[in-house]
């Protein structure tokens, strides 16, 4: 039996407006299993990760990152330190049936891709700015791992009708159990704003991509 809720993944709604997303409300088997993950979520082990305005090519943004999966391997220094959960969904996010439940869902061919996993923190001031994701990103699935988030902390996923943060079409929560699936185009715009200063809480998610070689 997986951690993910691969059927709630395969009869999730793709929306189309304004790109091809889903918002998969419970992605985990159930709420003991999303509790567990949540408790052991790494605390340590990040990398502060910049790129701001006039200081190179790309998006800019400012997080923390503890890479787990690059070009499909697993970082074992990385993985082997978490918790037995963890472990465990790290290896059913590079499993054929999750990617089969991902190609039902989206459509996307993913046959030759590779697996980029990461856990992430946004601490208050971190951000990222509206972004289509490189062109090589086939599908990207975010899990959320927030007990509570108030809108005004902001941190929220903003999907986008193009590169403006204030044109939004939906602002989905890092609720706890939430993940967000994106079908990567030249229309997939997306964002993060600015945790706000009187967050209390790190905003904490685990991001997959599938990127084609």
């Amino acid at each position: 039996m997986t951690l993910i809720d691969l059927q709630a993944l395969r009869d999730a709604r793709l929306e189309k407006d304004p790109y091809h997303y889903a918002v998969v409300p419970s992605s985990f088997r159930d709420d003991d299993t999303a509790r567990t993950l949540n408790d052991g979520f790494a605390a340590d082990g990040f990398v502060r990760s910049e790129r701001r305005p006039g200081s190179g090519r790309g998006k800019h943004y400012l997080m923390h990152n503890r890479t787990l999966v690059s070009e499909g391997r697993q970082h074992r220094e990385a993985v082997d330190t978490l918790p037995e959960a963890w472990r465990l969904l790290v290896d059913e996010v590079t499993s054929d049936d999750y990617r089969d439940a991902l190609v039902e869902l989206t459509g996307a061919d993913l046959d030759g891709c590779t697996v980029e996993a990461r856990m992430t923190r946004y601490s208050s001031g971190c951000w990222i700015q509206p972004h289509t994701d490189r062109p090589d990103k086939a599908v990207t699935h975010l899990f959320y791992f927030n007990d509570t988030w108030r809108s005004e902390w902001q941190g929220d996923l903003h999907v986008l009708r193009g590169p403006d943060m204030k044109d939004v079409a939906r602002r989905v929560l890092p609720l706890l159990g939430t993940s967000v699936v994106l079908v990567r185009s030249d229309d997939s715009w997306h964002g993060v704003p600015p945790v706000s200063e009187g967050c209390p809480d790190d905003r904490r998610a685990l991001l997959v991509h599938f990127a084609r070689t």
